[in-house]
């Protein structure tokens, strides 16, 4: 059996690079950053996120979801960068993280060659200051089912 195992990983060997089995930092936030897009669920908070900044009791009323399930969408967001969280007493707010958001799509894009002259023809234009204090505003979104 253990003779099977070495020829697999022998086998393997050749069709991996060393770049592939040790990712680089920014590469394994990329990794975290797709990750995190790969829920609709995430998805979706980041776009009730986007016009401005709640809580977690507000943004679990949007959903028909219970709020430790919200939660751990919020973590993976966190994780990959894309929320920012500040506590108010009881209440954690959470804002997106636009400045992060924008940085791992560019980074992704320059990846390719084909794509890359039309990215930076978009984003030449300096583009307003995206960050934005956490103030509480009323809900304008309808929930999400």
């Amino acid at each position: 059996m253990e003779r099977i195992k070495q020829m697999r990983r022998e086998s393997r060997s050749d069709l991996v690079t060393p770049f592939a089995t040790h990712p680089s930092v920014p590469d394994r936030q990329l990794s975290k950053f797709f990750k995190a897009l790969s829920d609709q669920t995430r998805r979706n908070i980041l776009r009730i996120l986007e016009n401005h900044p709640l809580s977690v009791g507000e943004i679990v009323d949007n959903f028909q979801l219970s709020q430790p399930t919200i939660s751990r969408h919020l973590a993976v967001l966190r994780e990959a960068d894309l929320v920012v969280d500040q506590r108010r007493g009881q209440h954690v707010i959470y804002q997106i993280n636009s400045s992060a958001l924008a940085s791992s799509m560019l980074k992704f894009f320059r990846e390719f060659r084909h794509s890359r002259q039309e990215l930076e023809r978009l984003t030449a234009r300096k583009e307003e200051n995206t960050t934005t204090p956490l103030t509480r505003h009323p809900r304008s979104h309808p929930p999400i089912r």
